[in-house]
C-alpha cells in the first residue's frame, strides 16, 4: 500500500509541475529571484551576496533535526517554483536529492560544495584523528565512514569550505542576473574578508590550547577538528548511534581523567546520554550551533558570521578553560 501511494503522491506531482511549469517567469514581479536552500549557511551567503535582488527561504522549520526531515508534497511543489534551489552536495544533503528527483526540470539546482574537491576531504581526513579510534569504530564511523565520508554532512562550520561555497553562490548569481554582476561581487567581499577573519579567530583559539578534545552530544565537529588540529567525541554517533554500556563508561572515565569541565549541546537536538554524563561527571553544558537550522530562540538578524563567532567562544572554553 505505501508504495502504491508513493508511486500515486509521485504522479499527482508531476502533473501539478506540468501544469504550473509554464506559469514561471524567472522572478517575481518586482524583479527579485525567489532562492530556497537546505542549511542555514547556505541561505545566509545568498542573502548577503544578493541583497535586495534575492528572496531566500530555508527549506527546514526551526529547531528540526535535518537528518529526519521530510519535505512534503505540497513543499516539494513549492520548491519547484522557485528560481534557485541551493544545496551542498549531492552526497552531503539527500534530502536535495530526493527533491531534485521529484521536480525535474521545474527548477535549477546548485551543489555549491561541488567547488570543494575530493582531495581537499582525503588531505584533511587522512591529516588527523578525530580522537578515540575504539569509540569511532563502534559507532560505524571509522577511516572510512567518520569524519568526511557519507555520514557528516556539516561541510559549513568549517570556515575555509564555506567561503568557497560562498564564492560558488556568488558566481551562480553572476550567471543568472549578470547585470548585477557589480553588486555579487562587492557584496562577495565583504563575506570573505568576515570567513577569513573567523578562520584566523579559530586558529588563534586553538594554536596552543589548554586541552585538545571536546565532548560534544552528537558528532558534528569533524570538520572543525581536522582544520584546526583537535579531537571531538561524540557521545551519539552522526546518525545519532548510542554507546554501548562499555562505551558508556568509558567516556566517563575519560572525562573525569582528563577533568574535562564541559560538554556540548547542540541547539536543535536533544541527548538523554549526554544528560547521564553531564550528571556523572559533573560537568557544564556548553551549546554549540552547528548552524544547519535557526531556533525559536536565534535573532531574526541572525547570520552565518555571528553565529559562528559565538561557536568560536564555545570552542575556546572548552579547549582552554
Amino acid at each position: 500500500m505505501k508504495k502504491i501511494m508513493t508511486v500515486i503522491y509521485t504522479a499527482l506531482l508531476v502533473l501539478t509541475l506540468a501544469a504550473c511549469g509554464n506559469d514561471r517567469d524567472g522572478g517575481s514581479e518586482d524583479g527579485t529571484m525567489q532562492i530556497y536552500t537546505t542549511v542555514f549557511p547556505l541561505k545566509s551567503f545568498a542573502e548577503q551576496i544578493g541583497g535586495d535582488t534575492v528572496d531566500v527561504e530555508t527549506i527546514y522549520p526551526n529547531g528540526v533535526d535535518i537528518h529526519s526531515y521530510e519535505p512534503t508534497q505540497k513543499e516539494m511543489i513549492d520548491f519547484a517554483g522557485g528560481d534557485l534551489f541551493l544545496y551542498t552536495t549531492d552526497e552531503f544533503d539527500p534530502v536535495a536529492e530526493k527533491i531534485k528527483n521529484a521536480v525535474g526540470d521545474h527548477s535549477n539546482f546548485h551543489a555549491a560544495g561541488n567547488t570543494i574537491s575530493e582531495d581537499d576531504f582525503i588531505e584533511m581526513h587522512e591529516g588527523h584523528d578525530h580522537g578515540d579510534e575504539d569509540h569511532d569504530e563502534a559507532h560505524g564511523h571509522g577511516d572510512e565512514g567518520h569524519g568526511h565520508g557519507s555520514e557528516d554532512p556539516h561541510i559549513w562550520l568549517d570556515p575555509v569550505f564555506s567561503l568557497q561555497m560562498a564564492e560558488s553562490i556568488k558566481d551562480r548569481l553572476v550567471e543568472m542576473n549578470p547585470d548585477q554582476e557589480a553588486l555579487y561581487n562587492e557584496n562577495f567581499e565583504a563575506l570573505a574578508n568576515d570567513l577569513k577573519d573567523i578562520d584566523a579567530e579559530f586558529k588563534a583559539i586553538t594554536g596552543t590550547p589548554v586541552r585538545d578534545t571536546i565532548y560534544i552530544s552528537h558528532e558534528s565537529l569533524g570538520y572543525l577538528a581536522d582544520r584546526y588540529h583537535f579531537n571531538q567525541v561524540g557521545i551519539t554517533g552522526m546518525n545519532n548511534q548510542e554507546p554501548s554500556q562499555q562505551e558508556l563508561v568509558e567516556i566517563i572515565e575519560n572525562v573525569e581523567a582528563q577533568g574535562t569541565p564541559y560538554i556540548l549541546y547542540e541547539q536543535n537536538l536533544t541527548s538523554r546520554i549526554a544528560d547521564t554524563i553531564r550528571r556523572e561527571t559533573d560537568t557544564e553544558p556548553l551549546e554549540f550551533h552547528n548552524l544547519s537550522v535557526l531556533t525559536d530562540r536565534d535573532p531574526d538578524d541572525a547570520t552565518y558570521q555571528s553565529l559562528m563567532r559565538e561557536n568560536i567562544q564555545v570552542i575556546d572554553r572548552a579547549l582552554n578553560e
